[in-house]
Parts: structure tokens; C-alpha cells; sequence
């Protein structure tokens, strides 16, 4: 297959959420869940999602520094958190490198699931993303980062989830979990209200991330309605 960017170079293994990232909330426990291609319901990955026909390596690479500079945040949380702190604070010297992160997993996604078209799924904001990717345009999406507690019932869910449309109150985001962080991408023009915007990380050299309270998964736009047509919220 040709990469989608550049249109000529064959395609490698890209993977959705990074390897690093799904090794590292694999060893604390972490169930990476999806939804399926083309039918209801969910599954869950043993060994990470990827799709092999969206980019040539080059392009794949050029995405690496951000998958890299993501690894590193996720590690130092999971150090801060290691003692059951409520809160936590996260340096983030680069912060434009972890929204290209988030915009990168969004992408992909969006591209996998598209059959390499993720105009179909973003809209114009697939254009925007391609080029802050790997163009030279200035293009700075609103990033939301907070600490997930997804429970069903009384139990708590231990589990990270490939990136899904989502709205929180009307205004449209891209949400994923990785390694027991929510990542919203806000690809909407309509502003955050300012309640949402102290989540946004977009300018923090210093990210701070409470416990949150906790939210029903079943009570979860886009991946409740996968869940439900399984017939529950999975396992712990």
C-alpha cells in the first residue's frame, strides 16, 4: 500500500496507541479496549491496535518523537502516583509535543477506521491535523488532560480505551485513555466553557492531575453504546 501522506513510499506497522504506552499500562494492569471494525460491541487487545496501510516509515518516524515524549509524561505519572497521591503534578516542558501526540493517536484512529479516507470521520479537521503533523501549519487543537476513574456499578474498571468521538455538552472531542489518563481533543470551533478549559494542558509546562471523580462507563457517549451491545462493561 502507499502512505497516505506522500502517496508513493510502502506503509509500515503504525501503531494506534504506541507501543511503549500499551506496554506500560499492560504492566499496571491496564485492559486496552476497542470498539470493532464494521459491527456492534467491543474487544479487547492483547497486543495493541495498528493499521499497516496508512504510513511509509518516514512518515511513521516523524511521529515517533511525539509517541516518545508521551512515553515519558505517562512514566513520570506513574512515579508521582506511586504513593497514592490525590494529585499529582507532571512536568511537561514540551507542551505542544504532547497535544501532537494526542492529535496523532486521533489521526491514525480516524484513519484506520476510515479505510485511509479520515476526511470521512474528521471533516476538515483531518486537513488541519495532516498538516501540523507533518506539514509546517501552526495549528494548536484544545488538549484536555485528566486522571480517569471508570467504574460499572461499584467496581472500578482498569482498562485504557482507543480513541472514540465523544461531545461533552454539545461541543464535539476525540477522547482516549492510555495508561490512566484521559486525553480529550477538542475539534470543535465553538469555545470551552472556562470549567473545561483548566483541563487544557496546551500551554502547561506543569501539568496537574486530580483523582476524578468517578464516571459510569455506561453513562460514557460512543463507547457506552459499543459496551451495551456487548451486554455489559467487561471485565475488571
Amino acid at each position: 500500500m502507499a502512505c497516505i501522506v506522500c502517496g508513493s513510499n510502502e506503509t509500515v506497522r503504525s501503531h494506534i496507541i504506541p507501543r511503549a504506552l500499551f506496554r506500560l499500562g499492560a504492566r499496571t494492569g491496564h485492559q486496552i479496549i476497542g470498539s470493532r471494525r464494521n459491527q456492534p460491541g467491543y474487544q479487547y487487545l492483547q497486543s495493541g491496535f495498528w493499521d499497516d496501510n496508512i504510513l511509509c516509515s518516514a512518515h511513521e518516524m516523524r511521529l515517533g518523537k511525539y509517541d516518545d515524549y508521551a512515553a515519558r509524561f505517562c512514566r513520570r505519572f506513574f512515579q508521582a502516583t506511586s504513593d497514592g497521591a490525590f494529585a499529582v503534578t507532571v512536568s511537561n516542558p514540551r507542551p505542544h509535543d504532547l497535544v501532537s501526540f494526542a492529535a496523532a493517536c486521533v489521526w491514525r484512529m480516524a484513519a484506520a477506521r476510515s479505510d485511509s479516507q479520515p476526511i470521512n470521520l474528521l471533516g476538515p479537521y483531518a486537513e488541519h491535523l495532516r498538516q501540523m503533523l507533518f506539514g509546517d501549519a501552526t495549528f494548536d487543537p484544545l488538549l484536555l488532560v485528566s486522571r480517569s476513574a471508570f467504574v460499572h456499578g461499584k467496581d472500578t474498571l482498569n482498562l485504557s480505551m482507543l480513541p472514540h468521538r465523544y461531545q461533552e455538552l454539545g461541543i464535539n472531542f476525540w477522547r482516549f485513555v492510555a495508561c490512566g489518563i484521559i486525553f480529550d481533543l477538542k475539534l470543535d470551533a465553538r469555545p470551552a466553557p472556562p470549567a473545561m478549559a483548566m483541563l487544557a494542558v496546551n500551554d502547561a509546562r506543569d501539568v496537574l492531575l486530580h483523582e476524578d471523580f468517578p464516571q459510569q462507563v455506561l453513562g460514557t457517549p460512543m463507547i457506552a453504546a459499543s459496551l451495551r451491545m456487548m451486554g455489559g462493561a467487561g471485565k475488571r
